[in-house]
């Protein structure tokens, strides 16, 4: 199952006040059905109800805690990835000074306009999907500066191995940045199992609010918006559109490096 396809369309802002909205009506519902139920049948026991609260509850901070963390985990391979890929492009930048001409300065235009792709990128001047297909092009011509050295009848055959290896390992990091940025997403059946977990603890919470007297609207806000404010993270570190991003320092400073 795929990954909420709302989270990529709506702005992160209307996710947080729907979720909020959604715990409000959850809970609301618990107290109206508290209320009906002490109408009819009049007081209840709370042991029970109380066991029942705590245990959902249990589960829901669980999934939480499991989300957040697979969220963490992605977050940390796109840190850990976008440093790969700085490497492997100063690497091939620098092995492609050993290679002869016209081969050099056309690898390393090459290597320069890759970077430039992914500075716009985060400077959001272009789109994710503009910047995977310019990238493709980009490789595809520098394999082909790779396999016309490899046709040449030259010594240094272990220079072009080298560059060789180091264009490999460039186009191997590609691939793993587009897997955990598009690929390795939270899936949709966790998403569900999460929500589902959310209207159910929230009902029970107001079923036993609505047991009480008196109902603290102010207090049921402020739960709820401390629920959501952990989701919104959530898909923030999920979806990376919002204010959570790896810090992309590292690819404007090799651009300084290769200029």
């Amino acid at each position: 199952m795929q990954t909420f396809r709302l989270f990529e369309i709506l702005p992160l802002w209307i996710i947080y006040l729907g979720i909020v909205l959604l715990i409000i009506g959850a809970i609301r519902s618990g107290i109206y059905v508290a209320k009906r139920r002490q109408k009819r049948f009049g007081k209840e026991e709370d042991a029970p109800i109380n066991t029942i609260v705590g245990a959902t509850l249990g589960l829901l901070a669980f999934i939480l805690a499991f989300t957040f963390g697979m969220t963490t985990s992605r977050y940390d391979a796109r840190k850990h990835f976008l440093l790969d890929e700085v490497n492997a492009i100063h690497t091939a930048w620098l092995r492609a000074g050993l290679i002869p001409e016209p081969h050099r300065t056309e690898v390393k235009e090459l290597l320069n306009g890759y970077v430039d792709l992914r500075i716009q990128l985060a400077k959001r001047e272009i789109t994710l999907a503009a910047a995977i297909g310019g990238s493709e092009m980009i490789q595809q011509q520098i394999w082909d500066h790779t396999v016309a050295l490899v046709d040449l009848d030259h010594r240094n055959g272990s220079i072009v191995t080298l560059f060789t290896n180091s264009v490999n390992h460039l186009f191997e990091i590609q691939t793993k940045r587009i897997s955990v940025a598009l690929i390795d997403r939270i899936p949709g059946l966790i998403w569900t199992a999460l929500f589902v977990l959310i209207v159910l603890a929230m009902f029970e919470v107001g079923f036993l609010i609505g047991r009480m007297e008196r109902t603290t609207w102010l207090l049921i806000l402020a739960l709820s918006m401390a629920i959501t404010a952990v989701i919104q993270i959530i898909v923030d570190l999920d979806t990376s559109k919002g204010s959570i991003n790896v810090n992309q320092q590292a690819m404007f400073d090799l651009k300084e490096k290769i200029k």
